[in-house]
């Protein structure tokens, strides 16, 4: 009797019956073999463009100067002394200067 019992247990572990004890994944299990659960991933947050962030500075008055170039060039300068220099994006960036240049005292230039 306890050679029927073992082999009957031995069946079942190898079958993977927990009998109540293991883990909730492995009790999820389908009868395919794959479970339920799926591992959580972490998805980082999207980074704002240059763009955006150029428009945030804007908002935020980190601006001090802004001159618009033809052919889509615009050279921001930061009131900390830093410059930059980019060649896309200039209509949100000009919208923002126009609605903020007032309140955070900006200059802007147009060629």
């Amino acid at each position: 009797m306890a050679c029927r019992f073992l082999a009957l247990l031995a069946v079942l572990v190898l079958a993977g019956c927990d009998l109540g004890g293991g883990h909730p994944e492995r009790r999820a299990a389908t009868l395919s073999g794959a479970t339920t659960t799926a591992p959580a991933t972490t998805l980082a947050p999207p980074q704002p463009s240059r763009t955006e962030l150029v428009v945030q500075a804007i908002r935020s008055c980190e601006v001090k100067r802004i001159f618009f170039l033809h052919g889509g060039e615009t050279w921001i300068t930061f009131r900390r002394g830093r410059t930059v220099h980019t060649r896309h994006g200039a209509t949100p960036i000009e919208r923002a200067a126009w609605e903020h240049a007032d309140d955070c005292n900006m200059v802007i230039g147009m060629e």
